[in-house]
C-alpha cells in the first residue's frame, strides 16, 4: 500500500477505525511495531524489498536514459538484474507467479516484471502508446510528466488507479493460476492525489477531492512548505478516505481467496509528510519518521507474534521465500538491533534503533529520542554522544556492506557475461 503511513493504523495506535482488516490480520499474525521503510520513496523501497538488498546511493549519469526519469528506471533494473528478486526465485520453486502494478517504478519499465508468470502493468508504461506519444512530443521533461499525469488521470492510471480499476482483472488472474501461487498487488490508492470511489469517500465530497488535490499539488512535489490551513485539512480527509478504502480491498481480496487460505503479507513502501518538518509528501526525501515508520503485517504463517524491535522491510525478500519453502518462518529473524532508511538520492538517511534515531542531512546530523520526543523535534547530541557514535557506526558499516555487495554483484554479473561467450 503505497504512502500510507503507520499511525494511520490501528493496530499501531490510531483510534479512528480506518483499517479494521489489517488490524484483524496484525492481531491473529505477526505484527511489526517498529517497521522501516528501506527508504523515503518508492524506487528507494521497493528494489530492496524485492532483492534483500539496498541500492547504493550513485550517480545517475551512469545508466542509460534521456531523463533522470528513465535513468532512474533503468538504475532499478540494473539492481533487480544483479541481485535477482524473490518472484524469480519463487517461480524457481514451482510457484505460479502474478503481479499487478500501477506504479511507475514498479512496472515492466523498471524491470519488477522479472519471474513473474503473468504481470500486468497499470502504469501506462507498457501500452496506451498515443497517449503517451502525444507526451513524448514535449520537449521538456517536466512539461512531460505532466502532461502524462493528465493523459493517466483520464484513463485512471499510474498514480490515479483505483483498486476497483483492475479488480475485475485481478479476479480472472487469480483463476488462472495453479497451486501453489504468489500473487504480488501494489495499490496507489494512498498515494497522492488520494482519488477514491464514491463508496469510500466517507469523510470527503467529490468536488473537495479534487480541490484539494488541485490547491496541494505544489506542496506534494515537494515545491513549497506550506499550504492553506483549509486545504490541508480537506487534503487529510481526502487521504483518510483512501485508507479505508485500501483496507477495504484487503477485506475483498481476502474474501474471494478465502478457499486457497493464503499466507498474507501487508506493508507500505514509505510514509506521507502532512506539514511535519516543513514538508508535504514524500518527494523532498526526507526519513523521519511519518516518511518511514510504516506498517508490515504476516497473516497465516503458523506464527503469531507481536514484535517491538526494528525491522527493515528489505527482510520482506527473506520472509517470503521462508513462508514459501517451510510455510512458516522466524518473525525475530528480520530484527536487528538498529536498521538504516536512506535516500538512494543521498540527500539523507537515519539509523533507527528502538527508542533512539540518527537522522544524516546535507545540513547536519540530529539525534532524536523517541521515547520522550516522538516528533523528532530536540537534538539530544550533546547529553548523548555515545548513542550518538553507535549510530553513526551502523550507517558507517551499512556503507561499507552495500559497497561490498555492489562490487560482488558487479564481478558476478562480469564473471557470468565473459561465460556467455
Amino acid at each position: 500500500m503505497d504512502s500510507l503511513r503507520a499511525d494511520h493504523c490501528g493496530y499501531l495506535g490510531d483510534d479512528r477505525g480506518l483499517t479494521p482488516t489489517l488490524d484483524s490480520l496484525a492481531d491473529a499474525g505477526v505484527a511489526y511495531e517498529t517497521a522501516i521503510s528501506p527508504g523515503p520513496r518508492t524506487f528507494s523501497t521497493m528494489p530492496a524489498v524485492f532483492t534483500g538488498h539496498h541500492q547504493t546511493s550513485n550517480s545517475l549519469a551512469v545508466y542509460p536514459g534521456e531523463t533522470a526519469w528513465e535513468r532512474r528506471l533503468a538504475a532499478i533494473d540494473v539492481h533487480l538484474g544483479r541481485h535477482g528478486s524473490f518472484p524469480e526465485r519463487l517461480s524457481d520453486l514451482g510457484y505460479d507467479t502474478a503481479g499487478i502494478s500501477p506504479n511507475p517504478w514498479t512496472s515492466s519499465a523498471s524491470g519488477f516484471d522479472r519471474g513473474f508468470d503473468h504481470f500486468v502493468d497499470f502504469s501506462g508504461s507498457d501500452d496506451d502508446g498515443l497517449l503517451h506519444g502525444i507526451a513524448d512530443r514535449l520537449p521538456v521533461d517536466t512539461e512531460r510528466r505532466s502532461v502524462e499525469m493528465l493523459l493517466n488521470m483520464v484513463a485512471g492510471k499510474s498514480f490515479f488507479t483505483q483498486w476497483e480499476n483492475f479488480y475485475d482483472r485481478l479476479r480472472q488472474l487469480t483463476e488462472r493460476l495453479s497451486e501453489p501461487y504468489f500473487l504480488w498487488v501494489f495499490l496507489l490508492d494512498t498515494h497522492y492525489p488520494f482519488i477514491t470511489s464514491r463508496t469510500h469517500r466517507t469523510e470527503q465530497s467529490l468536488l473537495g477531492m479534487y480541490y484539494s488535490a488541485y490547491r496541494s499539488e505544489g506542496a506534494m512535489r515537494g515545491n513549497t512548505d506550506s499550504l492553506a490551513p483549509g486545504v490541508a485539512a480537506s487534503m487529510e480527509r481526502s487521504y483518510r478516505d483512501t485508507v479505508r478504502a485500501s483496507d477495504d480491498f484487503l477485506t475483498h481480496l481476502l474474501d474471494d481467496l478465502s478457499s486457497a487460505d493464503p499466507v498474507t503479507v501487508v506493508h507500505s513502501d514509505h510514509g506521507e509528510s502532512f506539514g511535519e518538518h516543513g514538508a508535504y509528501g514524500h518527494h523532498r526525501g526526507d526519513v523521519y519518521e511519518e516518511n518511514v515508520h510504516v506498517p508490515f503485517v504476516v497473516h497465516n504463517a503458523g506464527v503469531e507474534a507481536t514484535i517491538s524491535e526494528p525491522t527493515s522491510l528489505a527482510s520482506i525478500h527473506d520472509t517470503v521465500l521462508s513462508v514459501a519453502r517451510q510455510g512458516t518462518f522466524d518473525p525475530h529473524a528480520s530484527t536487528e538491533p538498529q536498521v538504516v532508511a536512506s535516500d538512494v538520492r543521498g540527500s539523507s538517511r537515519a539509523a533507527r534503533g528502538e527508542r533512539y534515531k540518527l537522522v544524516e542531512t546535507e545540513t547536519g546530523d540530529r539525534l532524536f529520542d523517541l521515547a520522550t520526543d516522538p516528533e523528532e523535534l530536540r537534538d539530544v547530541s550533546a547529553e548523548s554522544e555515545a548513542i550518538k557514535r553507535d549510530l553513526a557506526d551502523t550507517l558507517e558499516s551499512f556503507d561499507d556492506h552495500v559497497t561490498e555487495v555492489e562490487s560482488l554483484g558487479r564481478a558476478a554479473a562480469t564473471v557470468a557475461a565473459q561465460r556467455s561467450f
